[in-house]
């Protein structure tokens, strides 16, 4: 088996889904140097295993997170002399070879194929100009499409020297008047190929040039009728009800559903319509992966994680610009506001933003104030709840951000998008949502940092009530702009102690102070003189299980408390506290509506965020993000200028505590 072949990113989960152990298979890429090789060992015995790109492959070509392979016992789909699996089950009905013979799929195909058309998915699917605000207005035409010069599939799939140029001309001839659109192959753009069409005709001042980066399903309205040599262009074109002529022999062609004038195309035996095609072709020789999980999946999953792509490339469509963002935090936005419509400045302070005209101002937290008179959206980037494997100040990348356009979830003195969320309330199918992520929330047991933790233990508590009390950073904006009346854990400890007399109290310190990622006291005579144990170590979920209560300012733990069932009292006003959940020691006159855990989880973990897969590089779920915590060891990938600069931070930290006499 060629090395490449074996590189690719889905074949181990290929060969786990589909293939018998200890079988001897030979693996090629098409009709490439590699499949030819397996075509000729595969005659000596063993199973023949031909892989191609699934008919739905990626965001962009080229791009390393796949979403499908094709497979093929007998040739491929893309050979004219129509020796493949997929040829051979539309002759006779029924699957053969490597195809499915259960597709994984929830959804009638008819469904399928209208999502299918909705959402405007192609082969690849990122395309600058499905975003660009343009008042063009295509009259009705033809649409000619182009391929990649010296395409195997060109070769092997019926197309004669000059055919391109006989297509064109036919298309010239057969316009009555209508324009003749050129559409260019997406590798073009991406990769730098050639056309298969003469400079000759392309000078023809008949022929307008579509933009290339036009997805396909744009161009079907006004170009009902597409001719193609063998482009896969061609089949998404019938699922789009188009008139398609064909030139080549590719495998939609001669089931009586497209004009073919191909002079070598084989006889296919029977009519089929698309409905047939569309299944046979996409849901069952095609093997789709979960982009998160690499585990098999339906067609409609694929659908599902597109539409998601789809929709928060339209949110980050735009120039973007952002103020005061540091390297670090440079890096996660590009990552968050990814679009094929986007482009992003950063600037240092918000006069010089204005001096752009960006669709959005984008901020860290509660680091800049919103300019008066600003008529844009003004946006506070934050680390969402459940964020990673491993502490943000130690440049952990974040599965989850939060985009707010009316303030900050920590920020209790103005509105924010997450009070809005909670106070509209959930529909009965968030709430089925919602309550399904909760129960996988307790199972896996994930919280904000998913930290490993030594053994915990209780010293003698004497029977008394156990009150865990969580640290925080004191320099933290939560307190700052959410507890104006306790600031920092000294005042905390003795405020609780001074409640609860004959309590046991446990202090444990964040996390962030204790790997001196963070400034601020560890274990110190103040503490000690108001609590009865002090934690440094040890999952914060295992101590929340020996605990009665917890009673914090405004920390994330008060939050995962609720989640697990745990009586919580507040200080400040956290971004869970004020819906009857909580027993506050402070209210938020806005937070007006009470709302139960399901609703509040909705809100804060699932409509909220986004969520990012940093494997991928593409947006995903909160249940996917869970499955990828719960399912990873815990190893912390970083670059390795991060891991310095951690050192660095840490020798920095624990120099400034020794300055402070802390």
């Amino acid at each position: 088996m060629y090395r490449k072949v074996l590189r690719h990113p889905l074949l181990p989960a290929f060969l786990k889904s589909c293939a018998e152990q200890g079988e001897t298979i030979h693996a090629g890429w098409g009709l490439k140097a590699s499949g030819r090789a397996a075509i000729r060992a595969a005659r000596t015995g063993g199973r023949l295993l031909l892989l191609e790109d699934a008919f739905v492959r990626s965001i962009r070509p080229g791009a390393a997170t796949v979403y499908g392979v094709l497979a093929d016992s007998g040739g491929i789909h893309y050979a004219a002399d129509g020796n493949s699996d997929l040829v051979t089950a539309l002759r006779g009905g029924e699957p053969v070879g490597w195809m499915r013979r259960q597709p994984l799929e929830t959804e009638p195909v008819a469904v399928l194929m209208e999502r299918f058309r909705e959402l405007r998915i192609s082969k690849y699917n990122w395309f600058p100009g499905e975003f660009r605000e343009t008042n063009d207005e295509w009259a009705p035409g033809i649409l000619v499409v182009d391929q990649t010069r010296g395409d195997a599939s060109i070769r092997a799939g019926g197309m004669e020297p000059g055919t391109f140029d006989r297509m064109l001309r036919a298309a010239f001839e057969e316009c009555e008047g209508a324009p003749v659109y050129l559409r260019a192959h997406p590798d073009h753009i991406h990769r730098a190929k050639h056309s298969c069409f003469s400079s000759a005709l392309l000078a023809d001042k008949r022929l307008r040039l579509l933009p290339p980066d036009l997805p396909p399903a744009s161009c079907f309205p006004f170009c009902r009728t597409v001719m193609t040599g063998c482009s896969l262009l061609g089949m998404e074109a019938l699922i789009h009800g188009c008139r398609v002529t064909t030139f080549g022999a590719p495998f939609y062609a001669g089931w009586g559903l497209t004009d073919d004038r191909a002079r070598n195309l084989p006889p296919r035996g029977r009519a089929l319509g698309v409905e047939d095609l569309f299944r046979t072709a996409y849901l069952e020789y095609c093997h789709y992966f979960d982009p998160d999980t690499k585990e098999p999946c339906g067609f409609g999953r694929i659908l599902d994680h597109l539409a998601l792509q789809k929709e928060m490339f339209r949110r980050n469509h735009g120039l973007t610009v952002t103020v005061g963002l540091n390297p670090w935090k440079k890096q996660l936005v590009g990552q968050y506001l990814r679009s094929p419509g986007n482009e992003l400045v950063h600037v240092a302070e918000v006069k010089e933003a204005m001096k752009e005209t960006p669709a959005r101002l984008l901020v860290w937290g509660r680091k800049e104030e919103r300019p008066a008179g600003m008529d844009i959206p003004f946006v506070r980037m934050e680390d969402g709840f459940i964020r990673s494997r491993g502490l943000g100040a130690a440049f952990n990348f974040p599965y989850s951000c939060v985009f707010d356009e009316s303030g900050i979830y920590f920020d209790a003195e103005t509105p924010s998008d997450l009070e809005k969320i909670l106070e509209a309330g959930i529909d009965d199918g968030d709430r089925a949502r919602a309550e399904e992520f909760l129960g996988q929330l307790r199972r896996v047991r994930l919280t904000k940092y998913n930290l490993a933790g030594g053994q915990v233990a209780l010293k003698n508590t004497g029977g008394r009530k156990v009150i865990l009390v969580p640290g925080q950073v004191e320099s933290d904006a939560s307190i700052r702009f959410g507890s104006p009346v306790v600031r920092n854990n000294t005042e905390l400890l003795k405020r609780v102690r001074e409640e609860n007399p004959d309590a046991y109290l446990v202090y444990k310190i964040h996390p962030d102070v204790v790997e001196a990622v963070r400034h601020g006291a560890t274990v110190s005579a103040k503490h000690e003189k108001w609590c009865d144990q002090i934690a440094t170590g040890g999952n914060v979920l295992d101590w929340l299980e020996l605990c009665d209560e917890v009673h914090t300012m405004t920390s994330t733990v008060g939050f995962e408390s609720l989640i697990r069932s745990v009586p919580v009292i507040t200080y400040g006003m956290p971004f869970y506290a004020g819906w009857g959940l909580t027993i506050d020691r402070l209210s938020c006159p806005r937070r007006t509506r009470k709302t139960d855990l399901a609703e509040l989880v909705y809100g804060c973990l699932v409509h909220y965020p986004r969520y990012l897969n940093p494997e991928t590089g593409e947006f995903t779920t909160a249940e996917k993000v869970i499955a990828l915590l719960d399912g990873q060891a815990l190893k912390v990938r970083r670059a390795w200028h991060l891991k310095c600069l951690v050192k660095l931070k840490q020798q920095w930290v624990k120099a400034r505590r020794k300055y402070d006499g802390i």
